[in-house]
């Protein structure tokens, strides 16, 4: 049962639950006496890649989660939190969110909610690390052309020799006949 909420929380609850079940992912980050410049310049990096992102009070995140049964979420919920939720690939929030945290001491990636299970900061760092699909993309472009290259060339050098020894023949021919 929950207790009486001012309605702009209880809107503001109801929001991050919504976005909650909606995304497939949602990274949970602290800050602290973190300046506003700061913080508009993170939401302008994570706003490119991601599709939301929330900063709320950690009393309204524990509520938003404890509907989810994720288990024990009050250790990633510390001072003001940032929710930032996402959909196609993830490794670009994390991507993002772990070189600002790098650049801002005060700027902390708690845990990831990712398929429905809680994860900590080890795996977002972890997914920050994996090459984003269009890379992967690239290198398998790029290791299937390489054999293929390699074939085309050993055929071209061939036909080169074989257009040379033809060249050369015509030229004894040649010179043999005058």
């Amino acid at each position: 049962m929950r207790t009486a909420v001012s309605p702009v929380k209880e809107i503001m609850l109801r929001e991050i639950e919504r976005e909650l079940t909606g995304s497939p992912y949602a990274f949970i980050s602290n800050f602290e006496n973190f300046p506003l410049e700061a913080l508009a310049e993170l939401r302008r990096s994570l706003g490119k890649v991601s599709t939301r992102s929330l900063v709320v009070k950690h009393t309204l995140a524990r509520k938003a989660f404890a509907n989810l049964s994720l288990g024990e979420i009050d250790s990633y919920l510390k001072g003001h939190v940032l929710i930032t939720f996402g959909e196609g690939a993830p490794q670009t929030i994390s991507k993002a969110i772990v070189d600002f945290a790098k650049k801002n001491e005060k700027f902390v990636p708690r845990a990831v909610v990712f398929e429905k299970k809680l994860y900590d900061q080890q795996f977002i760092k972890s997914l920050a690390l994996l090459p984003s699909r269009q890379e992967l993309l690239t290198q398998v472009v790029v290791r299937m052309k390489s054999p293929i290259s390699g074939f085309v060339m050993t055929l071209n050098q061939v036909l080169r020799g074989f257009a040379v020894a033809l060249n050369e023949i015509k030229k004894k021919k040649e010179g043999a006949a005058s």
